[in-house]
């Protein structure tokens, strides 16, 4: 009988680290952590799913030198230059947008058609949006991290045409991407919500982009597909079913909990069969389950908790690894 070392079979290659986050809704200081994690985590590649952006400005109008401003419901006024900013963090940290104005302004864009205040919106939103994307270009300026940013079905138009100008993050939404042998595919649309966000779809348009892009790809089995909202009732998209009203529907003394994710995301998976699919959307679904051989997640959102719920992939040829970190 001979007795020796077994042949060790396992691929000695390096992993390839992925960070993936999403659902931050505006908070500033979760995207800092975002581009942190490529130090924290060593990870090569990161990975922003989608609901990047906040929906309230929230006006600091200037009166008898100092400030004034309404939060959570209570009126603030701060004196000085240090209280202004302090207030401005909190905001920020909140997944708002502070604007300082005059009295004069505050009425003008009160006195605004819908429209024109949502356009006015935009403008706020995007001069902060930009200040993240020169953020991003400051902190992995010199390194080899490759950050992909896509809208999700929250996010308004506008801020696409400021993805594709920045200098360190690389829009990823309705394309495919390449990096260490992998593929992504990326769609940050989401099937019908009761909320009429601005980037959804009737589930056969939902299944159409994301199918036209997994045809193209030459190893559908070693793709990462990321889309926005997670498949349908797998576990990742679980949340409370609203009436017409949006009013929470409830089971006895407890919401009535539905799945709502995309049954053409559903479909598609268990069709092309990815490596790994990256999903948020629901916040309240954090988890890891298997459709086929896919391995599919979503790390779920704290946004307002100032923590961000992500998850670091190690990928080697057409094997996946998992870890929820919380920072």
């Amino acid at each position: 009988m001979r007795l020796g070392r077994r042949k060790q079979t396992t691929d000695a290659s390096p992993a390839l680290r992925l960070y993936y986050a999403s659902d931050i809704h505006g908070t500033e200081v979760l995207w800092r952590k975002l581009l942190a994690a490529a130090r924290v985590y060593r990870a090569g590649v990161l990975v922003m799913g989608g609901d990047v952006t906040g929906k309230v400005v929230v006006p600091l109008i200037e009166l008898d030198g100092g400030y004034e401003f309404e939060l959570f419901g209570r009126r603030e006024q701060v004196d000085s230059e240090v209280q202004l900013d302090a207030a401005e963090q909190r905001i920020r940290a909140n997944g708002m947008y502070p604007h300082r104005m005059s009295m004069e302004e505050a009425n003008r864009v009160a006195a605004l058609s819908t429209e024109e205040r949502e356009r006015w919106f935009a403008e706020v939103m995007l001069h902060t949006f930009d200040r993240w994307l020169a953020l991003a270009a400051e902190r992995l300026a010199g390194t080899d991290v490759r950050c992909f940013l896509m809208p999700g079905n929250d996010d308004p138009p506008g801020v696409d045409a400021s993805i594709e100008r920045a200098d360190r993050v690389e829009a990823c939404d309705g394309r495919i991407v390449e990096f260490d042998g992998h593929a992504m595919l990326s769609l940050g649309y989401s099937n019908r919500t009761p909320f009429e966000s601005p980037r959804e779809l009737d589930e056969q348009e939902l299944y159409n982009r994301i199918d036209a892009l997994a045809q193209t790809l030459d190893e559908p089995s070693r793709a990462i597909f990321n889309l926005h909202v997670p498949p349908y009732d797998s576990g990742l998209d679980t949340a409370a079913e609203l009436d017409h009203d949006l009013s929470v529907v409830m089971a006895g003394s407890e919401p009535k909990m539905i799945p709502v994710g995309s049954a053409a995301v559903r479909e598609l998976i268990e069709r092309y069969q990815p490596l790994l699919g990256l999903h948020g959307h629901i916040h309240e679904s954090a988890g890891a389950t298997r459709i086929g051989r896919t391995l599919c997640i979503n790390p779920g959102s704290d946004y307002h908790t100032g923590r961000i719920s992500g998850c670091l992939v190690q990928l080697r040829a057409d094997k996946v690894t998992h870890q929820f970190v919380t920072g």
